[in-house]
């Protein structure tokens, strides 16, 4: 697993596993969810992170 946050696009980055990408869901709320060749859960992608957490979990995310 691996994340990483960007500060200047406000985008926190999930990476589940390393299988082959197959496309993207894009929820409503702002939350990407990739989805591998098998269907499953390969990562998330939350944009406007900061906007979403607050408080320890945005100290969280920010250290990452």
């Amino acid at each position: 697993m691996e994340e990483w946050y960007d500060k200047e696009e406000d985008i926190l980055n999930i990476e589940l596993t390393s299988e082959d990408y197959w496309k993207s869901i894009e929820l409503p709320n702002g939350v990407i969810i990739d989805i591998d060749k098998k269907g499953k859960i390969k990562g998330l992608e939350i944009l406007n992170a900061s906007k979403i957490f607050s408080g320890d979990v945005r100290k969280v995310i920010e250290s990452v």
